[in-house]
């Protein structure tokens, strides 16, 4: 039996145990950001294929809870691929604009080729309900965004935009073909344009 005064240093310490158990339980339910990482083969418009090396970090966040169990919401998309035309030259786009609301990144849609030239596709929230597509091509080294008229030739997308907290080690055409053949999939990532501005 204990006594006393066992018993009132028991109780005495309750409260900072109590205190690390919430502190134990918030950061296994909301996390301190993660990084996926998969490859995915990714189709240029000249037929050939080649694979690319893809990450979601994410951060504490996002969403309610009953929406959003891992508690998290991504912070940034990167892309990494050697160059198909120029042997051996690693190249890494990385996404930089942020929502409107500055809680969701830029999605990258399209990667190709042109001229020699790699050029990435993307879109981003601008306001409640709607997005914009932005492009950007790598020369001397460095991604330059080029301005996209209000209306240009639609494009079909080619990469995975169905990013999740589960993603795949390896992500194929067939997957993606899968995927963008739902009807439940946004048109506005089954294609870019032919708007540049797209709301809902």
């Amino acid at each position: 039996m204990k006594s006393i005064f066992q018993t009132s240093r028991y109780y005495s310490n309750s409260p900072r145990i109590v205190f690390i158990l919430l502190i134990i339980i918030m950061v296994f339910l909301f996390g301190v950001g993660c990084s996926e990482k998969w490859k995915e083969e990714v189709q240029l418009s000249d037929g050939r294929i080649i694979i690319v090396e893809r990450e979601m970090q994410s951060e504490r966040g996002g969403d309610e809870l009953a929406f959003n169990r891992s508690g998290t919401k991504p912070k940034k998309y990167s892309i990494q691929f050697i160059h198909p035309d120029e042997s051996g030259k690693l190249i890494k786009w990385s996404s930089t604009k942020m929502s409107s609301s500055g809680t969701w990144p830029e999605i990258p849609l399209i990667l190709n080729i042109e001229l020699g030239h790699p050029i990435i596709y993307s879109l981003a929230g601008v306001s409640a309900g709607c997005e914009v597509y932005s492009k950007y091509i790598y020369r001397n080294g460095i991604w330059i965004e080029e301005a996209l008229p209000d209306k240009f030739k639609e494009l079909m997308s080619n990469l995975y935009a169905r990013l999740h907290n589960d993603m795949p080690k390896y992500v194929d055409l067939e997957t993606k073909r899968k995927w963008y053949s739902n009807i439940r999939t946004r048109r506005a990532v089954k294609q870019v344009g032919p708007m540049r501005k797209v709301c809902v």
